[in-house]
């Protein structure tokens, strides 16, 4: 696994924004990620997560969502398009960790860049393993969904015909290298 790749999550932003306990030693691993050339990725709908979750969950007006986005967006997060391979990755990744489809998204991200992944999700950070960036003392149930069942079976894409077959095929020499 490189070190100059991380992937934060909506909850790392979340914490940020809202000044939680956390926040300052989030602020210090996200910014010692680029120490040494290092890039930080965030696949493309976690902006509509963040906004999301700082609208239903926290009730920010939209001038303090365009705020919070605002100052997420000076951490200079790379958005990486989540195209038809690196949904079926995090597909994937849902139906064997049991995980939500954003949160799966982080994951398989993180695993196509050979990335570390910034959480504050218990679950994630589980799932993750050893790419999880630890923060001692810190840790949260998921943004918006319950506890998820774990250790569901890979999912047999070659039933659903060629084409998916062949965009799983994509997905995993996408991951590989």
């Amino acid at each position: 696994m490189t070190a100059d790749a991380l992937v934060l999550d909506a909850s790392v932003a979340i914490a940020i924004v809202r000044r939680e306990p956390t926040a300052p030693a989030l602020r210090a691993l996200v910014r010692a990620s680029t120490a040494h050339g290092g890039r930080r990725l965030v696949p493309d709908d976690f902006w509509l997560e963040l906004a999301n979750v700082l609208v239903r969950r926290h009730r920010a007006s939209p001038e303090m969502v365009v705020e919070a986005l605002r100052e997420v967006d000076d951490f200079d997060l790379e958005s990486v398009r989540l195209d038809r391979p690196l949904l079926l990755a995090a597909l994937d990744l849902q139906a064997q960790l049991g995980l939500s489809a954003y949160d799966a998204a982080y994951l398989a991200l993180a695993e196509a860049e050979d990335a570390q992944l910034l959480t504050l999700d218990v679950e994630l950070a589980r799932a993750a393993g050893g790419r999880a960036v630890r923060i001692p003392g810190a840790g949260r149930p998921r943004l918006s969904e319950g506890p998820a069942p774990y250790g569901s079976e890979a999912i047999d894409w070659a039933r659903f015909g060629p084409y998916l077959a062949r965009l799983r095929a994509e997905a995993r020499d996408a991951a590989a290298g």
